[in-house]
């Protein structure tokens, strides 16, 4: 059985995504083979292809770290599974390939009321807003919050989360074009970080007081203006870095008491009870219309390259995905 892979065998650009063709083996005890139907195109995927990601498995390696698909073989020892199964799995490299082996303990069951293209869209982008605003920096009904890239992949799923809830939103975008998809979203106010002084705005529309808690994936572009926009004993929340690792100074942080956190979703999911019960919450919010998530783009495979092309673009919004076995 054959199957291709997107692999690198060095750090860089798009470019250096190569699309190979290999053979599959049989899966090994305890392992499931998937012939996959879609998978997810993260930020985290494009870091780790340039090198800039926590986790450097050793080159090469196939990138991805979320798919979905149907269970075409199994090892042995393997109980949970059956051929023919829906099955899907998180942060298990190896995603960009239109078959592959996964140990069986890896996988779970998505919910069938839900769409193989929407798992991979907003699973992982949920499941981390789950923690960031219901677990590391619970925010309350009434609270006026900031964060950044409100029309992208993760910031539309955190601003409809969090005026869900019922905080007040200030959003940043990188273009003017982004503007009604931030309001779609939820925001109260929405500036455009690359053409406005967004700490300016802020301040301004907190009446000097700035705000409790930052959401960021920016990173260094950001850094200096969340510190000013952030009230005493502020949460400084970065859970991605597109411009480069922030560069904290912890005088700066000490000027106002601020707290920065350098957050990921693996360590708020060490133990299964958490794990189910941050899944049930997800499924509920999005079976209830709460949070939504607009997929903008969908590649074939032999696309990737450019895919993460237009993911560093910064003019994307909403999910983009890998869909399998079609014809685009």
């Amino acid at each position: 059985m054959q199957t291709r892979v997107a692999r690198i065998y060095e750090y860089g650009n798009p470019d250096v995504i190569k699309i190979e063709t290999e053979s599959v083996p049989s899966p090994g005890p305890g392992e499931v083979l998937i012939e996959q139907t879609a998978c997810a195109i993260h930020l985290a995927d494009s870091y780790m292809r340039q090198g800039r990601y926590f986790l450097k498995p050793p080159l090469p390696n196939v990138l991805g770290l979320e798919g979905i698909g149907t269970v075409i073989s199994i090892g042995a020892n393997v109980e949970d599974y059956k051929t023919g199964d829906r099955v899907a799995y998180l942060f298990n490299l190896g995603a960009y390939a239109d078959i592959r082996i996964i140990p069986a303990n890896q996988l779970y069951k998505p919910p069938a009321e839900l769409d193989s293209e929407t798992i991979v869209a907003t699973f992982v982008r949920a499941l981390t807003a789950q923690y960031l605003l219901r677990r590391l920096y619970p925010i309350k009904p009434g609270e006026t919050i900031l964060i950044h890239s409100a029309a992208g992949g993760m910031g539309s799923i955190l601003s409809q989360w969090a005026n869900n809830i019922g905080a007040k939103v200030i959003g940043t975008v990188s273009s003017p074009d982004k503007f009604i998809t931030a309001e779609n979203n939820g925001c109260e106010h929405v500036i455009n970080y690359i053409k406005e002084d967004f700490s300016e705005a802020v301040l301004d529309i907190t009446n000097g007081k700035g705000v409790p808690v930052v959401f960021d994936a920016v990173g260094a572009d950001t850094y200096k203006g969340n510190i000013t926009s952030l009230s005493p004993r502020g949460w400084y929340v970065n859970y991605g870095h597109a411009s480069g690792p922030p560069p904290i100074d912890a005088i700066e942080l000490n000027q106002k008491s601020l707290i920065f956190t350098k957050a990921s979703l693996k360590d708020y999911m060490i133990n299964p009870d958490e794990k189910e019960m941050m899944m049930e919450e997800v499924v509920k919010v999005i079976k209830e219309g709460n949070v939504k998530l607009s997929i903008t783009g969908r590649y074939e495979l032999s696309d990737i390259t450019q895919a993460h092309t237009d993911l560093e673009s910064r003019l994307t919004t909403g999910a983009l995905v890998v869909v399998f076995n079609s014809k685009l």
